[in-house]
C-alpha cells in the first residue's frame, strides 16, 4: 500500500527547498564584518541610521534591512542581527563564529536587556549551530527545537477559537491514540514537561556564555500565561481536583465528638508488644509522662508482657488470648500488622476516650505543646490525624530524619551520601514512612487497617496532618538490635512498597546473610547509622530533627509511681 506523505518527495525534496535559501551573502569591495580585535563597546551608544545600499550586494541589502528594523536603537543590535544572518548561510567570513562568541561574551547582558524575544531565540539557535563547545551546541539545539515546535503548535491552536491563555476543559477528552503510537501524557502525574525544561536548564549551566541567555528564555516560558506548559499546569490542577472530589469519602464527624476545651479532651495510645520488653516499658513511660489518659498494651505471649505495668491506673496490659481473639480470627489474620489493627479496633470499642493513636512500642508521640491543646484545634470535619514520622539515626541520642522525599537535599547529594542503597531503600529509612493514625475514638462504623481507616468499605479521606505533632520512630538503635529483630521483621514487617519503590525486604534478601559476610553491616551503616557527614548535610539543609526523649528519666518516674 502506498503511504501518503505530508511532504511530497520526502526529506530530500525538503532539503533542496531549504538549501536554495542559504546561499552566502556577497560582500562588495570595502564591505566587511568587524574584526575580532575591534572594540565594539561604542556601538552600544551609537544610534542606528539606515544606510540604503547603492552597490546592490546582498550583504549591503541585508545590512540596510536590519538597520531599518533597529533604526534609532543601538548599532550593536543591528550588528548582532547581521552576524546571525551571515551564520545562517552556507558560507561566511572565517571569523564570523568567533565574532558571534565575542558579542555574547562581552555584551550578553546588554542583549538580554535590549533585544526582543524573537532575536534572543535567533541567538540561541545560532549557538546550536556554531557553539564553541558541546554545552553551547546542545543547549542551543534543544532550545531551537523547543521554540520551533512551540511556534508550530501555538499557531495551529489559534484555529481552535480559544485564546492562548485559556486551557482546554479536562471533561471532554477525545478518545483517540496519539500519532505514531506515542504513549499518552498523564495530566495527573505526567512529568514530561518538567523533564524537558529542567534538563535544558541544567545543561545550560555548563557554559557561562550561553547560560544567561538560555535561562532568560526559559524564565520567559515559565512566566508567560499563554504557553502549552502553563495550560498543562492548569489542566493538571483541574484534573487532580476533579479526581480528588470524585474520590472524597469522608467519615461523618458527629458534633458531639468535637471538643474545644483541652481540659475535657481525653486521649490514649495502643500498641502490640513484641519481644522487646524494655521498649514496651519505655513506650508506656513516655506517653504517661505526656499525659495520656490510657496506655493499652496487647501481647500474644503472656511471658513477654510487662504485666507489672498494669498496676498503674492508666496502663492496661492485655494478653491476647481466646477471650480477645479466637483461633479462627487468628487464622484469618495471619500477619502481625493485621492483628495489630484488630487489637486497636477492639481497644477503641472498649476504652472511653476521645482520641486514640495506633503505634508500635518503638514509636513515640512528640508534640510541640500539650496534646489536648493540639487536639482541641483540629478541624471539626477531620475524623483522624495523619501523623508525620521521623526515624532515629542509630548510634545517636537525639538525631532523627523525616522520609527522604521530604528532604531539601538534591538527588545528587542524596546519592553522594547514600552511594549504594539510595535507589533501593524507600525514603532512606528502615521503617515505613507512612503517616501514623490518631483517630477520634468514638466515631461509629469505622474500621482501622494498617496505616488507613475504612468507612463503608472504602478508604476514608478526611484526615488532617498537624504540624506540631509527629511520631519519633526508634527503629534500630544498634547493629545488634537490627540483626536480632530482622527474622521477625522479614517475616512480618518489612514486606511493603512505598511510592513504587522496591520494598526493603526484597533489598535485604539480596544481601549475603552469612555470618562471615559484612554486607548486612555495610547496609546498616549506610542507611541507619548516624554518620557525621550525613548529620552535617541534613542539619545544614534544615532536614535534621533533634529530639531528646529522655526515656530513662521517664521510666524511673513511672517506676516510682507504680511503687507508691
Amino acid at each position: 500500500m502506498v503511504k501518503s506523505e505530508t511532504y511530497q518527495g520526502g526529506y530530500d525534496a525538503l532539503l533542496k527547498r531549504i538549501q536554495g535559501r542559504t546561499a552566502p551573502l556577497e560582500f562588495a569591495a570595502g564591505e566587511a564584518l568587524p574584526s575580532l580585535d575591534e572594540d565594539l563597546t561604542p556601538l552600544r551608544t551609537q544610534v542606528t541610521i539606515p544606510d540604503k545600499p547603492d552597490n546592490g550586494s546582498t550583504y549591503a541589502v541585508k545590512r540596510w534591512r536590519l538597520q531599518s528594523e533597529f533604526e534609532g536603537q543601538p548599532e550593536l543590535l543591528a550588528l548582532h542581527g547581521l552576524v546571525i544572518a551571515n551564520l545562517r548561510k552556507d558560507g561566511f567570513p572565517d571569523h564570523t563564529p568567533a565574532l558571534f562568541q565575542k558579542l555574547w561574551a562581552e555584551h550578553g547582558d546588554f542583549f538580554l536587556r535590549r533585544l526582543p524575544l524573537r532575536w534572543l531565540v535567533s541567538a540561541v539557535m545560532t549557538f546550536g549551530d556554531h557553539g564553541a563547545n558541546e554545552a553551547q551546541r546542545q543547549t542551543g539545539r534543544s532550545l531551537s527545537l523547543l521554540f520551533s515546535m512551540m511556534k508550530l503548535y501555538e499557531f495551529e491552536r489559534l484555529y481552535s477559537g480559544k485564546p492562548p491563555q485559556e486551557a482546554y476543559s479536562t471533561e471532554h477528552k477525545y478518545g483517540a491514540d496519539l500519532p505514531l503510537g506515542i504513549p499518552a501524557y498523564s495530566l495527573k502525574g505526567g512529568g514530561l514537561d518538567a523533564a524537558i525544561l529542567s534538563r535544558i536548564w541544567k545543561e545550560s549551566g555548563e557554559d557561562p556564555v550561553i547560560e544567561p541567555l538560555a535561562k532568560h528564555l526559559l524564565d520567559a516560558i515559565n512566566t508567560d500565561p499563554g504557553t502549552l506548559f502553563r495550560r498543562l499546569r492548569i489542566m493538571s490542577g483541574e484534573r487532580i481536583q476533579t479526581l480528588e472530589n470524585k474520590n472524597q469519602h469522608p467519615i461523618p464527624v458527629p458534633p458531639g465528638n468535637v471538643k474545644r476545651d483541652p481540659s475535657k479532651i481525653t486521649w490514649g495510645v495502643v500498641a502490640t508488644v513484641n519481644e522487646d520488653l524494655d521498649k514496651a516499658v519505655a513506650f508506656a513511660a513516655h506517653h504517661i509522662d505526656l499525659g495520656a489518659d490510657q496506655v493499652v498494651l496487647f501481647g500474644e505471649d503472656a511471658e513477654a508482657l510487662p504485666i507489672e505495668l498494669s498496676h498503674h491506673p492508666k496502663i492496661l496490659v492485655i494478653v491476647a488470648d481466646e477471650s480477645v481473639i479466637s483461633q479462627d480470627q487468628k487464622e484469618r489474620l495471619p500477619g502481625r500488622n493485621a492483628r495489630k489493627a484488630f487489637y486497636f479496633n477492639r481497644a477503641r470499642r472498649k476504652v472511653s476516650l476521645d482520641w486514640l493513636a495506633m503505634l508500635d512500642t518503638d514509636e513515640f508521640l512528640v508534640p510541640d505543646r500539650p496534646i489536648p491543646e493540639i487536639l482541641a484545634e483540629i478541624p471539626a470535619d477531620a475524623a483522624f490525624l495523619n501523623l508525620s514520622v521521623v526515624e532515629k539515626f542509630a548510634g545517636s541520642m537525639d538525631a532523627f530524619r523525616p522520609p527522604a522525599k521530604e528532604w531539601t537535599l538534591s538527588k545528587a547529594e542524596k546519592n553522594r551520601l547514600y552511594p549504594v542503597y539510595s535507589p533501593y531503600v524507600a525514603n532512606l529509612m528502615l521503617g515505613p514512612a507512612d503517616p501514623r493514625l490518631f483517630i477520634r475514638a468514638k466515631i461509629p462504623n469505622v474500621r482501622v487497617v494498617n496505616f488507613g481507616i475504612k468507612y463503608e468499605k472504602r478508604a476514608a479521606t478526611n484526615g488532617f496532618t498537624p504540624e506540631d505533632l509527629v511520631v519519633a520512630h526508634d527503629h534500630a538503635d544498634s547493629l545488634s538490635s537490627f540483626l536480632n529483630q530482622m527474622p521477625r521483621r522479614l517475616d512480618q514487617g518489612y514486606a511493603r512498597r512505598s511510592d513504587g519503590n522496591v520494598d526493603i525486604r526484597a533489598t535485604l534478601e539480596t544481601l549475603d546473610m552469612d555470618g562471615e559476610s559484612t554486607e548486612l553491616e555495610d547496609f546498616f551503616n549506610e542507611i541507619a547509622k548516624a554518620r557525621p557527614e550525613v548529620l552535617a548535610a541534613l542539619e545544614d539543609a534544615g532536614d535534621l530533627r533533634r529530639i531528646d526523649l529522655k526515656l530513662d528519666e521517664k521510666i524511673e518516674d513511672l517506676i516510682q509511681e507504680i511503687a507508691k
